[in-house]
């Protein structure tokens, strides 16, 4: 079967577009029902689970996406199916084992750390397994070159579950420790749906006896896992650190913003779901001129779209947190800080994979701790002087910093660069569709909605621009089949 990446990033997009807009609607339901301070203790309590859970993926994650399109490609079942049941299996035991060293020492960490957690965060710790096994399941269904299961799965499955369950918690019965429990049942639903799709495309099998290749595959992951935890640590440290500072509802608060700031990476987020498996595949073969093409490819359109977003974030951020409620000026500037952290993160493409795909997995480690020691320090020594801002200050600098790294290191030891003077196609679309949208905010119509058909109009004439301009070579390159 031969599928264009265009086709598969246009599945990943739409599919991860409405699942970022069902998560991105968790934390408007929890503000809108239980209020800032709820918003914040399920922030916390999410990245306590999601951490544990990135630890005890083992970095399976990435070794799915890895080994699981060799081992087909090679037309070895038996190595598929092995390698499904190691990435399914490890982060369930892991991930128990974390969960219980974390709930046995609680009152240890809470005396070391200085401060009481919610009630409800020993419910987020039972979570770690159950995030593990689903996200390492979803990224082994990646391994298939196959976006539309990713999208099954999380973007539909789970986050639709999970926001109809919370809606219910919030909304009828009020009550937080149900909301949890409902997201923790979504998550379970998500696992199976894993399961099931692994089992209907053949990946895991039960009629041939699996080739466990523990030690070509744990030698590749086991690296990523402290490379995968400190990168976790870049992105969230700053929830962590305000959990310990600042009141729950000003979390609550900062987490909008973040959450805002986060749909500017969707269409990066798209283009990694696929792209890891294609570098994979193009770097075993020794097709580099190939993967050069597609990096620069992928790279220029998400830099394209991301920019754009962040002219439509700078325009309404106000009207943006207004769908959590009534928020504070601080937020706003949180906001902007935020996502122009987050456009740099985009515009340097999928380069941290393409790091990792081809050889230099350990190298992402030294770039981790590097931003992550960065990251702690920052928002140790500016949350306690600027709060909320200035955990944006910490957050938008780390991530600046990691990319710039990585994008260094790719151009130096791969000799490979996504950039060229064919961007003014998009600085030319951009620049012409600007004032459209600053002229939408002028249209006599409420809030919201403005915003909706602003960004809207706003989209279609940079698509006409775009489109009239032409598309060359390289931007071809994405209409290329891939066996």
């Amino acid at each position: 079967m031969r599928d264009s990446i265009t086709k598969l990033v246009s599945i990943s997009f739409l599919g991860g577009l409405i699942g970022r807009g069902l998560r991105y609607g968790f934390n408007v339901v929890i503000a809108r029902g239980l209020g800032f301070e709820a918003l914040g203790v399920f922030a916390f309590g999410m990245v306590v689970m999601k951490g544990g859970g990135v630890f005890a993926r083992l970095g399976l994650d990435s070794a799915a996406q890895k080994f699981i399109p060799i081992f087909r490609t090679d037309g070895d079942p038996a190595k598929v199916s092995g390698t499904v049941l190691i990435c399914l299996v490890a982060p369930l035991l892991a991930g128990t084992a974390v969960a219980s060293a974390l709930y046995l020492g609680y009152d240890v960490i809470e005396a070391l750390v200085g401060t009481t957690f919610h009630p409800t965060t020993p419910l987020f710790i039972l979570g770690i397994p159950l995030i593990a096994v689903m996200m390492v399941g979803v990224n082994a269904t990646y391994g298939l070159k196959q976006t539309k299961y990713s999208v099954y799965i999380r973007d539909f499955g789970q986050s639709i579950a999970a926001l109809v369950l919370m809606a219910i918690a919030a909304f009828i019965f009020t009550d937080l420790d149900l909301l949890i429990l409902g997201y923790l049942a979504s998550i379970v639903f998500g696992i199976l749906l894993a399961v099931f799709l692994l089992l209907r495309e053949g990946a895991l099998r039960f009629d041939i006896s699996p080739d466990f290749e523990y030690k070509k595959i744990f030698a590749f992951s086991l690296p990523l896992t402290l490379a995968a935890s400190i990168q976790y640590l870049v992105s969230w440290t700053d929830i962590l650190v305000l959990g310990v500072f600042v009141p729950s509802d000003a979390v609550g608060v900062y987490q909008a913003a973040y959450q805002t700031s986060v749909l500017l990476v969707i269409v990066l987020q798209s283009a990694n779901s696929i792209f890891p498996s294609i570098a994979a595949d193009l770097h075993e073969a020794g097709q580099t001129e190939q993967l050069n093409r597609v990096y620069s490819a992928v790279t220029r359109w998400v830099t394209y779209l991301t920019v754009l977003g962040l002219a439509f974030v700078l325009v309404y951020t106000g009207e943006l947190l207004s769908i959590f409620g009534p928020t504070v000026p601080q937020a706003q500037t949180a906001l902007v800080i935020l996502a122009i952290g987050q456009t740099v993160n985009a515009v340097v493409g999928p380069t941290g994979f393409l790091l990792v795909m081809t050889g230099y997995e350990r190298l992402q480690l030294v770039n981790n701790v590097v931003a992550a020691v960065l990251n702690l320090i920052l928002n140790l020594v500016l949350i306690q002087s600027y709060g909320i801002i200035g955990a944006a200050v910490a957050t938008a600098t780390s991530l600046s910093v990691l990319n710039t790294l990585r994008l260094v290191e790719v151009w130096y030891l791969l000799e490979l660069q996504p950039y060229s003077w064919k961007y003014y196609k998009g600085g030319i679309a951009i620049a012409v569709t600007f004032p459209v949208l600053l002229l939408s905010q002028l249209l006599p119509i409420p809030g919201l909605l403005r915003v909706f058909v602003g960004g809207f109009a706003t989209l279609v004439v940079f698509t006409i621009i775009t489109w009239q301009l032409g598309f060359d070579d390289v931007d071809k390159v994405l209409v290329e089949k891939i066996s």
